[in-house]
């Protein structure tokens, strides 16, 4: 096929130089999420993800509520879909752990219960985790 012929994802036609850089960047998606264990523990995550990827991959995102450090979580990555699993940094300062890390499975309506741990472990504590609506 010619260059001239070629289109992005939209339909646009592409120049030659832009068929030549090769496939499009990855999508960009978010979703919001709302981690629960209890009336003490509420966090809201917003996380940024790559729909065309089934699993959905997690690129990054935020961690806000009652943990530690809050408002100063950042999620580093992890996937969405039958199961999810979600790793993130906290601040760690004033006897606050390092890092977070939640699992889950997926169940009706749609939410994931599981567990999560601090400092490596994933099985400290159970949460049910809900898909929200509006900004996290």
């Amino acid at each position: 096929m010619s260059d001239k012929n070629k289109h992005d994802a939209t339909g646009k036609r592409l120049t030659a130089e832009e068929a030549a850089k090769g496939g499009p960047a990855a999508a960009q998606a978010t979703a919001c999420l709302t981690l629960y264990n209890g009336p003490a523990v509420k966090w809201q995550i917003s996380v940024t993800f790559n729909p065309n990827t089934y699993p959905f991959v997690i690129t990054g995102g935020t961690i806000k509520g009652t943990i530690c450090g809050s408002p100063k979580g950042v999620v580093t990555g992890g996937s969405m879909g039958p199961t999810l699993l979600i790793h993130g940094n906290l601040d760690g300062g004033g006897g606050c752990a390092s890092t977070v890390a939640i699992v889950g499975h997926y169940q009706d309506p749609s939410s994931y219960a599981g567990t999560y741990g601090f400092d490596g472990s994933s099985t400290e504590f159970p949460h049910t985790t809900l898909y929200c609506c509006g900004t996290c």
